[in-house]
């Protein structure tokens, strides 16, 4: 039978080297997300419409069905002109891109 070595053998210092430092990031970063800002001011008011609208239908419809059908009413309201917003931003986007795209193409033709 073979002797362990004791617990203070098993862990004996190694060398340590540190890590090199995260290299500089060409751009600035911003440190946080919010979906909602990025869809400029009418995103901004689906989100408070979204967080508002529990509280102004808790005081306005007393009977529970109705006020539970209300709540996802808006709830699935909210979602849906969200992504209609993020539709047309992402449609915007893309007809900006073919434009520059022809534009630069149109370049390209001419300096042949």
């Amino acid at each position: 039978m073979r002797p362990s070595a004791s617990f203070s053998q098993r862990l004996a210092p190694q060398a340590y080297t540190p890590g090199t430092a995260y290299p500089e990031a060409p751009y600035t970063r911003q440190q946080f997300h919010h979906p909602r800002t990025s869809l400029g001011a009418a995103g901004h008011w689906i989100h408070l419409a979204a967080v508002v609208a529990p509280l102004v239908i808790g005081e306005a419809i007393k009977d529970p069905d109705k006020r539970w059908r209300a709540l996802r009413m808006v709830s699935v309201g909210a979602a849906v002109a969200s992504e209609a917003l993020w539709t047309h931003r992402l449609s915007k986007e893309r007809q900006k891109d073919e434009e520059s795209h022809a534009a630069l193409e149109a370049c390209h033709d001419r300096s042949r």
